[in-house]
């Protein structure tokens, strides 16, 4: 069950919902919606869009934490940069809270309804692994058909799983020094015809709020490599920039001795219920 939940708000600054503002079980955070049209025989346009929920808070003998919510949600607003929901401590959807209205009031309680808009439609937890040419195991692969790239005397890893059941958003952090660097999970090819140099790294964001291809520099510089980066014909033609991590177990490779870290994003309707 939901044991623990917060706001961060875009300064950086939190604050829970398990005291002294409490927030229970938020019953509104917990469900799910998707998106759709009916058609004659099915479903057309199924996605999961923003979502506007409510939930009751209550606080006793605090009102200044009823005031710094109103600070954080208020600052949010007027930025135009929502804030965090943290589930947990591991999921993470962004979110507004851009309505509290009282329903009761005493001398030592207020019982209020937030308005809440989750503005992903899913809710994120993210695994980084660091893999390392020094320490992963290597080897060349011998595979039983052709294919067009060279897939020989490249580092192979143990495995990548995905068992959420659908592709997962991934997010590859590599660090130079290398050139063209490229790295293979499963089917896939993520390739940037580039040079980063030492101290430098590439980010190749294929989440869907995202999508960039950045080389940060040692001294903060960013450039954008967008361009550079290998787009096949789209989704699932072998060379997407941007393949999400299919269901399954991936095997990962690639050449050139570089380190790199790759993040999977698990998404979900709604935070796991165990």
């Amino acid at each position: 069950m939901l044991e623990t939940i917060e706001y961060t708000a875009g300064n950086g600054e939190s604050i829970g919902f398990e005291g002294p503002l409490y927030g229970e079980t938020m019953p509104g955070l917990r469900g799910r919606a998707w998106d759709y049209s009916l058609a004659s025989r099915g479903l057309t346009g199924v996605t999961r869009k923003t979502r506007e929920t409510n939930v009751t808070v209550r606080i006793h003998d605090s009102p200044a934490t009823l005031d710094l919510l109103c600070r954080l949600a208020d600052a949010d607003m007027a930025a135009g940069t929502p804030g965090t929901l943290i589930a947990d401590g591991e999921w993470e959807t962004r979110a507004w809270i851009p309505k509290s209205e009282p329903q009761t009031i005493t001398p030592t309680m207020v019982e209020t309804q937030l308005t809440v808009v989750l503005l992903d439609g899913v809710w994120r937890r993210e695994t980084t692994t660091h893999h390392d040419p020094r320490t992963d195991a290597g080897s060349g692969l011998d595979y039983p058909h052709d294919y067009p790239h060279d897939y020989g005397g490249m580092s192979i890893l143990d495995t990548v799983a995905n068992t959420s059941g659908m592709p997962q958003p991934i997010r590859l952090t590599i660090f130079g020094p290398c050139v063209n660097p490229y790295v293979i999970i499963g089917p896939n090819r993520y390739e940037v015809d580039a040079t980063i140099p030492a101290g430098s790294r590439l980010e190749i964001d294929g989440t869907a709020d995202a999508r960039t291809v950045i080389m940060i520099s040692d001294t903060g510089l960013r450039t954008n490599l967008f361009a550079k980066a290998m787009r096949g014909t789209g989704r699932g033609s072998g060379t997407y920039i941007f393949e999400p991590l299919p269901p399954g177990t991936s095997t990962i490779s690639w050449a050139g001795g570089f380190e790199f870290d790759l993040t999977a994003i698990e998404e979900r309707s709604e935070p796991p219920w165990t």
